[in-house]
């Protein structure tokens, strides 16, 4: 997969995972299957065909533009070459957070650049493509063991 398809990946899952109601947005525009394909994809254990990831995305983006969210899934100001590193001095983490060893969480099917730091958010963030329960995204740095 592109690396551009991988921030677009990021931005989607981000944005469904905020807001739960951006599904029936898409599903209104007409690209509910699409939706429902490309997060198939994303979880399988094999590597996703970029062709067809792209696809998927565009025909999401499109519906969106047709319901009034143009640019949902292509942003500027990606992260070329993957995950970027989190910023220096993340050390104190809020109260509440279980792990103090985690800096931030990252996609637990590594296959989107979205990063979300204990700034945004004190427990693991939700991630679209995983199913519930275990939905949630990975710790980083991840644990040693």
């Amino acid at each position: 997969m592109h690396a551009a398809d991988r921030e677009r990946v990021g931005l989607l899952c981000d944005q469904l995972s905020r807001w739960p109601s951006l599904t029936a947005t898409i599903r209104d525009g007409g690209a509910e299957t699409e939706l429902h394909s490309l997060l198939a994809l994303l979880a399988s254990q094999s590597d996703p065909d970029g062709q067809r990831v792209s696809d998927l995305l565009a025909a999401i983006e499109d519906a969106c533009a047709r319901q009034g969210l143009p640019g949902l899934t292509n942003r500027n100001g990606g992260f070329p070459g993957g995950i970027p590193a989190l910023p220096p001095g993340m050390t104190e983490l809020p109260p509440g957070m279980n792990d103090p060893g985690v800096l931030g969480w990252t996609c637990p099917l590594s296959r989107c650049n979205r990063v979300v730091t204990p700034e945004e958010t004190t427990h693991p963030p939700a991630c679209a493509a995983v199913p519930s329960p275990d939905g949630r995204m990975k710790p980083y740095p991840p644990a040693a063991r």
